[in-house]
Order: C-alpha cells, then sequence, then structure tokens
C-alpha cells in the first residue's frame, strides 16, 4: 500500500535530514520525486523499465532548459540515486536503470613504458646476483638473491614471498621441491601447502642458505645474525623486510660503482624491486597463468597422494592419511540403499516474476530492516520488552515483502531476515553489530544465485561452492575473508538450531584451515580402478554393485555433483556412434545456476568399460518401468521397477559411508569431483607435452593412453583447435566443463596437481 505522496515523501526527508536534500541535490531530488509519482495509482508506485527511460530522458531535456545541462552518464546516475531511496519506500516498486561498465582487459604484461623498463632493470640486476653474493660474504646476501629470483623467475608476490621465507625450514625443503603454505600461517602439520620443483636458478641460493643454517628440521633457516627471538610471523616478516631493503641498497650501490651502466638507476628499496620484477616471469616466457599464480594468498592446495614415478605412491596403506586400496583385498560388503524417493529430474524454479534487479531488491529490504529497527530508538540496542511488539511487527512486515518478491517461503532472505531479529532480541546485539553481519554474508556472490531463492536445497557441496565462489570473487584481505566465513558459519549453525540445513557442515575459518584442503586427498586412478572392479564384475546389469560403480564413476570421471547425479534421467543419457566409436553425452539440467548446466562428454574422460556399463544401465531401468513413462520421468538411479528417483540420504550418504569404510574419514562425494578436476588438467597437460606422463605413476592407466590423451586434447579445443592453447581459452573450456563461473575458484579450491604442471612448465616454458 502506497502510504505518501511527494509533498509527504520529501517533507519525511527533509526532516530526517536525508542527504538527498542537501543544498547540491535538493533541486534534482524534489523534481524526481515528483516526476516519479506522476505514475503512481491510490495503491502503488511502479515503475518498469519503460518509465524509467522516459524518466531519465526528461530528467536530461529539464536540466538543458534550465540551462544546467549535464550528460546523459550523470543523469542516469543522480536519476538511479534517488531511486534507491524510493525503493525503500512501501509500495514502492522501482527498476533501477543499468549501467553499463566496459570490462577491464587483464593483461599480464606492463602496461606503461616505464614499468616495462623498470622489469627489464630487475632482469639485469638478476643476471649479476650470483656473481655479486659470491663475492659478498654478508649473511644475508643469498637471501636477497633468494627473494629476488622468487620474484623474477616464480612470479611470487611480496606479501607471499615473505609468507613464506618466514616460515621456512628444512621441512619445507625435500629433494629440491619446496612447500609453499597455501595461507601465511599454515603449518607442514595440518596446513595446506603448494608443492613446487625448484628451477636450479632458484635452488643455487636456497642450498647456499641451506649450508650455512642449523641441522634442525623445525628451526627456522633464515633467523637474523644476532639470534633474537622472533616468535611470530609478523615478527619475522617485519625483520626479512628490513634485511631485504639493507641488501637492496647494498647490491644496487656495489653493483653501480662497476662500469656496467645498465643498473646505473637511482636506489630502490626492496619494495620498489619487488613491484619492478612482477612483470619479469612473462617478459622471460613464463605463461601468464603460471606467472601470475603466487601473486596472492590464498594459492592453490596440492595434495599429499604421492603421483610421481619416483615416489613411494605403491606403499601407502589402506585407513591411512595416504590410502591405499589392496587389489587382493576384497571388499565389504555394499550397503544397503535407502527406499524415500523424489520424482525424477531437476526441479527449477520459475524465476519469470522475478524484476532484473532482484538480489539488490533483497539487498535493500534487509538493510531498510535495520534501519528501521534504528529508528524506533535512540540507543544502540533494541532487545529490551518495550521494542518486543514494534520489532515483532518489522520482522512480519519486510518477511512479507521479502515473500511477496520472492513468490514463496524459505528463501535465504527470509532466513536471513529471522538470524537479524535473533542478533537483536535474543543475542542483544547492538544494530550496527547486526548491520555488520548482514553486511558480510549478503555479497551479490551467494545473493544473486538461483539456490539463495529456496534454503532447502542447500547441502555441504552448494555451501562449500558459494563459500569458495564468494572468497574468489571479492578479493578481500585475510581479516574480512575470516570475517565473512565466520558470519556464514554463524548462520548456517542458527538455521540448524530450527530445523534446516542439518546436514551442512558451517564452513570453517581459513585461519583454521583451508577450504580447498578438505579435499586434498583425492581418488586415483588406481583407487578407483580397483574400486571399480570389485563392483561390476562378475555382476549382471541391475545389481546393486552396478549402480554404486556407475555412481562413483559419474563423480570421478564426470565431475558431477552429488545433486546432478540424483537429477537425471534417461533423456539426460545420450548414447551414439561417431566414425565408429561409441558416445555419450551426459545432459546436466541443474537449475541452480547457468554454469551449471552442461553437457558432459563421458566417452572422453572415462574408459570404455564406464561407457558400456552407463549403456548396460539405461537399458535395464528402461525395461524395468513402465511402457507408458516418458524418458523425462525415469530417473537414471532408482529403485527397481520405480521411476522415481533415490533421495540424497537414500544414495549418497550410503556410497559416502561405504568409501569411508575402504578409504577412511578424509573422503566424501565431492571429493570425487575434485579428483576429476585435478586428473583432468594433469591429463590436459600431458596431451601437450610429450614425456610428461612418463614421470607419473599411474601412467599405464587408461586415462594417459595416447588415444585417450588425444581425444581429451581434440574434446577441450573444439572448433578453436590448436588456437585454444595459444590463446589460453583451453582452461575456460574446462571451467565450463565442471560447471563454474569462472577459472579462480577452479584453480584455488579443486585443482590439487597444480604443483606437479607448474614445475613441468618451469622447467620447459611453453605457450599455455
Amino acid at each position: 500500500m502506497l502510504t505518501s505522496s511527494a509533498n509527504a515523501l520529501l517533507g519525511e526527508w527533509e526532516a530526517e535530514g536525508h542527504p538527498l536534500l542537501n543544498k547540491r541535490r535538493a533541486q534534482d531530488t524534489r523534481w524526481i520525486v515528483g516526476a516519479a509519482f506522476q505514475f503512481a495509482d491510490d495503491t502503488e508506485l511502479k515503475l518498469d523499465r519503460h518509465a524509467i527511460e522516459a524518466l531519465e530522458t526528461q530528467f536530461y531535456h529539464w536540466r538543458r532548459e534550465i540551462e544546467q545541462a549535464i550528460s546523459r552518464h550523470e543523469a542516469r546516475r543522480r536519476l538511479t540515486r534517488v531511486l534507491q531511496s524510493l525503493n525503500e519506500q512501501p509500495g514502492v516498486t522501482a527498476v533501477l536503470p543499468p549501467h553499463p561498465v566496459r570490462p577491464h582487459r587483464e593483461t599480464a604484461m606492463p602496461r606503461r613504458g616505464a614499468t616495462l623498463v623498470e622489469a627489464h632493470q630487475v632482469m639485469a640486476l638478476d643476471r649479476q646476483l650470483l656473481h655479486w653474493a659470491r663475492q659478498h660474504q654478508h649473511h644475508d646476501s643469498w637471501l636477497f638473491v633468494l627473494a629476488v629470483r622468487l620474484v623474477t623467475r616464480l612470479g611470487m608476490g611480496e606479501a607471499v614471498l615473505l609468507g613464506t621465507l618466514a616460515r621456512l625450514t628444512r621441512a619445507h625443503v625435500t629433494e629440491g621441491w619446496l612447500l609453499l603454505p597455501s595461507m601465511p600461517d599454515e603449518t607442514l602439520a595440518d596446513g595446506a601447502h603448494y608443492r613446487l620443483q625448484l628451477p636450479s636458478a632458484l635452488w643455487i641460493p636456497l642450498r647456499a642458505i641451506l649450508s650455512r643454517s642449523p641441522q634442525g628440521s623445525a628451526q627456522w633457516l633464515l633467523p637474523p645474525n644476532n639470534h633474537s627471538e622472533l616468535t611470530t610471523r609478523t615478527q619475522r616478516e617485519g625483520n626479512l623486510r628490513s634485511r631485504l631493503n639493507a641488501m637492496a641498497t647494498q647490491c644496487l650501490r656495489d653493483l653501480a660503482a662497476k662500469s656496467d651502466t645498465s643498473l646505473a638507476t637511482p636506489r630502490r628499496s626492496w619494495s620498489q624491486i619487488a613491484r619492478a620484477g612482477r612483470h619479469v616471469p612473462v617478459l622471460r616466457g613464463t605463461p601468464p597463468l603460471w606467472a601470475g599464480l603466487l601473486q596472492r594468498y590464498p594459492l592453490p592446495s596440492d595434495t599429499p597422494m604421492p603421483l610421481l614415478d619416483d615416489s613411494t605412491a605403491h606403499r601407502y596403506e589402506t585407513g591411512e592419511s595416504h590410502g591405499r586400496i589392496d587389489a587382493q583385498q576384497p571388499l565389504p560388503e555394499l550397503p544397503t540403499l535407502g527406499d524415500t524417493t523424489q520424482a525424477a529430474g531437476v526441479h527449477t524454479l520459475d524465476l519469470s516474476h522475478l524484476p532484473p534487479d532482484w538480489p539488490r531488491q533483497i539487498k535493500r529490504r534487509l538493510h531498510q530492516f535495520i534501519r528501521e529497527a534504528a529508528r524506533l530508538t535512540p540507543n544502540k540496542k533494541v532487545h529490551t520488552d518495550r521494542y518486543a511488539k514494534p520489532l515483532q511487527q518489522l520482522l512480519v512486515d519486510y518477511e512479507a515483502s521479502i515473500v511477496d518478491l520472492i513468490g514463496h517461503h524459505g528463501s535465504y532472505a527470509q532466513w536471513l531476515l529471522h538470524w537479524l531479529y535473533h542478533l537483536l532480541r535474543i543475542e542483544k546485539n547492538t544494530l550496527s553489530t547486526a548491520h555488520t553481519h548482514l553486511s558480510r554474508i549478503t555479497p551479490l556472490t551467494i545473493v544473486r544465485h538461483v539456490a539463495s531463492l529456496d534454503l532447502s536445497d542447500w547441502n555441504n557441496e552448494l555451501v562449500e561452492e558459494l563459500q569458495a565462489d564468494t572468497l574468489t570473487e571479492q578479493q578481500w584481505k585475510p581479516s574480512t575473508r575470516q570475517a565473512f566465513t565466520r558470519a556464514f558459519g554463524q548462520f548456517i549453525q542458527f538455521c540448524q538450531l530450527h530445523g534446516m540445513l542439518e546436514d551442512v557442515t558451517p564452513p570453517q575459518n581459513e585461519q583454521k584451515k583451508n577450504v580447498s584442503t578438505l579435499r586434498t586427498r583425492i581418488l586415483t586412478p588406481g583407487h578407483f580402478h580397483n574400486l571399480w572392479h570389485g563392483l561390476t564384475h562378475t555382476v549382471l546389469s541391475g545389481e546393486r554393485g552396478q549402480l554404486l560403480g556407475l555412481v562413483i564413476a559419474l563423480g570421478f570421471y564426470g565431475g558431477l555433483r552429488a545433486s546432478e547425479v540424483r537429477g537425471l534421467t534417461l533423456k539426460d543419457i545420450a548414447i551414439g556412434e561417431d566414425r565408429g566409436q561409441q558416445t555419450c553425452w551426459v545432459e546436466i539440467l541443474d537449475g541452480k545456476s547457468s554454469a551449471a548446466r552442461r553437457r558432459i562428454a563421458l566417452h572422453v574422460m572415462a574408459p570404455p568399460s564406464v561407457v558400456n556399463s552407463l549403456g548396460a544401465w539405461v537399458h535395464y531401468r528402461r525395461n524395468s518401468c513402465r511402457t507408458t513413462d516418458r524418458l523425462s520421468e525415469i530417473a537414471l538411479f532408482g529403485p527397481e521397477g520405480n521411476p522415481a528417483a533415490y533421495t540424497r540420504q537414500s544414495l549418497i550418504t550410503p556410497v559416502i559411508a561405504w568409501m569411508r569404510r575402504i578409504m577412511g574419514d578424509g573422503v566424501d562425494f565431492h571429493g570425487l569431483r575434485h579428483a576429476a578436476v585435478s586428473w583432468t588438467l594433469l591429463r590436459l597437460h600431458a596431451a601437450q607435452r610429450p614425456g610428461f606422463a612418463d614421470t607419473l605413476f599411474h601412467r599405464h592407466h587408461w586415462m594417459f593412453s595416447d588415444e585417450a590423451l588425444e581425444a581429451l586434447r581434440v574434446h577441450f579445443c573444439g572448433a578453436e583447435g590448436e588456437d585454444a592453447i595459444t590463446r589460453g581459452t583451453l582452461l575456460l573450456r574446462v571451467v565450463k566443463w565442471v560447471g563454474h563461473r569462472n577459472p579462480e575458484t577452479l584453480l584455488q579450491h579443486y585443482v590439487h596437481t597444480l604443483g606437479l604442471i607448474h614445475s613441468d612448465i618451469l622447467t620447459c616454458p611453453v605457450e599455455s
């Protein structure tokens, strides 16, 4: 119900001291509000896209008539500012005008000539460092050489460099490999690490440091000369920065005194050298992806599973931290599947009734709830009994507003509203604290996600992906990242207290455990081969072992989410033939996001035994159900003779419990998806680099056969062919295959084999 006229609303704003009515903005605000209310009737003011376009044009011409002309862009900006405030009023709905934003085209090369000159100066400095260090007897000379080369050879950012050196012990250096903490506070015992084989240019200064350092593996390799106690990472980083600055000054002074004029530049601090050197790896021929991978935290996390041929990959035992499946040991008794089912297929939400800017409207309503609560009291809190009824009425009103906008109950926004009420009334938080909590967990990454419209569909996989996408896209500081994770976990715990999200594990703070460490223990091809053989060997079509094997295979080879496996129908499986070869396409119609909807070439990703078994299973399911049932009404995995699909509790939960009996507690279904991405990138690199597969322990698996690698390369290159490799679009195709929106989430949280690829790239740079 519209409760104000234009004059009444302007009067309220003037009494409140609204910023839109200050001396500079009052004239425009009064005109826009008056013109907007011309579209109102007795019940509401609704401004659609056409009305907004007309209003923008009228406002632009009005400013010209009063001889105070402004640009179209400025007119749109001022109109948007007023409409945002109008949207907060009861009975007002206004579509905000779109603001075209020119996308920034990222480049790994220097953008200015001066930056290019500085990069070449650092390259010249790098070439003379070894000779300088051998002549210079200072304790920190090799520290300076190592730091400069971590920047110029690995592309390491200054924060990552200092965080790595502040943690460096002998245990981090093993047989030419360096363990980089994925976060600055990670420890070797329980932290995530990125494992990188050092090129000789880096191994030379590091070996010199090792020869001059104490022998204890737990002792810091880079203590100062005075052996002062530096216990915290922050203290060590500050000490390292001051020592590097001193060495930078000394080195440049020594080199400038020589006849070589290539370094006759103004003296620079260590930080200036680090900034100037960030473009050097690309100029030296390192592909941009690998040149910038170590620029900032968090770093990707490598798997602890030994994967190289010269490793102890054949020695790890069942149930231990690495886990091994003995081919001679019989598998435990197969799990009993549940009897609860749901309708076959993907259940998508109807979004046609939602306005284009519904995520921003939801955020405005939630923030307006707190502002309205603040008007109830001059104090900072509203938990006393005198505010109980008015605050409860606000809750009812805004809940009705959110439900009316979305069209149903149970959305993320509705539960957030109740959580805010709980914070204010039960937890007795201040209004500013509640506002801070709300701001932390309403980034558009989450609010605009279609899954936010229905909280009942959330599971661990979705929560982890929402968290990973948010932390990747927002580029927050470490403290902000931790605050978001903490607040998001508190919200999920609140929902669990009220019967929602009971199967979801609240996110853990990165300071305790990095997101990607939860899935670094990936299943190997050897693991899967033994599982598959034990489940499907000598079984008939339709038996439980075949069902379990296919469920696991779709995760391990196809990279499907558990919800996507449950949502498959017979219509989503297309089995055919192309040039004498059997093909099998799996269509994912999951409606959670546009990125999730995709087609997977299972015949490229999985061996023929899996494809043949899936074809036999489809045939069995079709014959076991009524002939009148359409293919779209028959779930791929469901009870015998029943077209309905198993629920998560009936299918995925028993599968996970059975796998943990074999491999230990560190395994779950989402880990199969991480394994699929990790092995696919290894395979794609092996397809481009002959000989790389020979270094892997699983080189004889079907995955790394010449035919399988060639088919994989051709499939992901697509119509671009080899240009997909040279242009760098190959990774984008992998992102689309796994159902992500951007490559950063995939690289930072899903791939646990990047260290092997990165090490091979550094050994012999190629275009990528």
